[in-house]
């Protein structure tokens, strides 16, 4: 990532979450940026990012994105129950937005998973 690029609320981006401990998400994946606009760009350089994958587990915690709409190469499904905030370090390229509707659904299961 560009020092002087500051990730936006909905963006995704490929991100490398290795080291991983336990049941978290690993490997170099796409994630979508949750925190706002404002944390990120006063959060001494952190985000929180939902990991995305294409494995489809019947979730309902999980929130499907459709390819066509995000930048991503395949349909696939945003883990809201695996939310965690990670060092833009940790983010090697911007792939795309992703629709305000689905961040809405997004959100609607953070409010669960957080109880906010």
């Amino acid at each position: 990532m560009d020092a002087r690029q500051i990730p936006r609320f909905g963006e995704v981006w490929q991100a490398e979450l290795d080291p991983a401990v336990g049941h978290e998400q690993a490997g170099t994946r796409p994630v979508i940026i949750v925190s706002t606009d404002g944390f990120n760009q006063n959060s001494s350089r952190l985000v929180f990012v939902a990991p995305v994958t294409r494995r489809d587990r019947r979730n309902p915690l999980h929130v499907p994105i459709s390819a066509s709409q995000s930048g991503l190469r395949y349909s696939s499904l945003a883990l809201c129950d695996a939310v965690r905030s990670i060092s833009t370090d940790r983010l090697r390229f911007w792939i795309g937005t992703i629709d305000r509707s689905v961040m809405d659904e997004i959100g609607d299961r953070l409010r669960i998973v957080l109880r906010l």
